[in-house]
């Protein structure tokens, strides 16, 4: 309705056009016969205004037309649509048309090459991301078997590296996830006790490298989720605390229930976050100026971790003070 009176109103002028042309006739007829004039000057006013909204209601419906074929031109330029375009289109719209559709044409061609170099791409990745398990795992076999044969600080060492790539394939593998149009979490029950001690266990070397003091408290409970990608959200914020942690750091990860909904959360006594890059700190990249160490980071972790929870329907808050400890929330079912 609202398209329609837009029409009519740029049709209008026209309107006022044939009004002052039935005043000029009105005053032929008037000085050539009065007696008629009244009768006749309505009639041509009338017949004025219909034939006004008659030619406006046809040439709204052409111009509905032609506005609902330059959408679907627009949104899938090919022949097809480009031809019925040019069917309710004047002479001179037409070569503008023409243009326009050269170009789109062109960005067609141009995006179907850049659209297939990015899918390539993203299979070399997803296949080397793949591939490189191979030697991690031949690493880890290693370390499980000989590490007593080793010195101690080569295997810590080597246990650390070990950990550092597989971090970094992993983000690389959820990044690709969460990117991909395809949605493929398997969700299933979850024991929160299980998961947790699962994940202290991976990270046990460097937990007891850098003397953390742990501590559990009501870590108990179902939850129905996506494993990995829990596992890796969690994995991730734990991986923070190790490289943002205080001289004696310390880790509390407690849970609470409210209504039914559980809330894991994790603190850490580490430098923290300074309260101006708060807001920032899952935006992509961003690493802020909380100190040297964060300045090295990549800014992908903590921006992984809130992808995938939107992405599993975990609600996340952070609270953090300067040189007080991080802490984050996640509200899970």
């Amino acid at each position: 309705m609202k398209h329609n009176l837009k029409y009519l109103a740029s049709y209008l002028p026209w309107l006022l056009v044939l009004l002052a042309f039935d005043l000029f006739t009105a005053i032929l007829l008037w000085l050539s016969d009065v007696r008629m004039f009244q009768a006749l000057v309505l009639l041509y006013i009338l017949a004025t205004v219909l034939l006004f909204f008659i030619l406006s209601f046809l040439l709204i419906r052409k111009e509905r037309k032609k506005s609902a074929a330059y959408k679907s031109f627009i949104a899938n330029p090919k022949i097809d649509t480009e031809l019925e375009l040019l069917n309710l289109s004047s002479a001179s719209e037409k070569e503008s048309i023409e243009k326009i559709a050269d170009t789109l044409y062109q960005k067609q061609v141009q995006i179907g090459k850049l659209n297939l170099l990015l899918a390539e791409y993203e299979d070399y990745v997803e296949k080397w991301a793949h591939e490189i398990k191979l030697p991690l795992s031949l690493l880890s076999l290693l370390l499980d078997n000989q590490s007593d044969q080793l010195p101690e600080d080569t295997a810590f060492k080597l246990d650390y590296v070990k950990n550092q790539i597989q971090g970094n394939v992993s983000q690389i593998l959820f990044y690709y996830r969460v990117k991909s149009e395809k949605n493929d979490f398997l969700f299933e029950d979850l024991d929160l006790e299980e998961c947790i001690q699962d994940l202290l266990e991976n990270f046990d070397p460097l937990l007891k490298e850098k003397n953390f003091t742990i501590k559990l408290e009501n870590i108990q409970g179902i939850c129905y989720t996506d494993q990995r990608s829990f596992g890796f959200i969690l994995s991730q914020i734990l991986a923070n605390a190790l490289k943002y942690c205080s001289d004696k750091p310390e880790l509390k990860i407690s849970m609470s229930i409210d209504k039914g909904r559980k809330t894991l959360i994790i603190r850490d006594n580490g430098c923290g976050v300074k309260a101006c890059d708060l807001p920032h700190i899952f935006e992509k990249g961003f690493t802020g100026d909380s100190g040297e160490t964060r300045k090295k980071s990549t800014g992908m972790g903590l921006y992984l971790v809130k992808q995938l929870a939107d992405a599993l329907k975990i609600d996340i808050v952070v609270k953090s003070e300067w040189m007080h400890g991080f802490e984050i929330s996640l509200s899970i079912s």
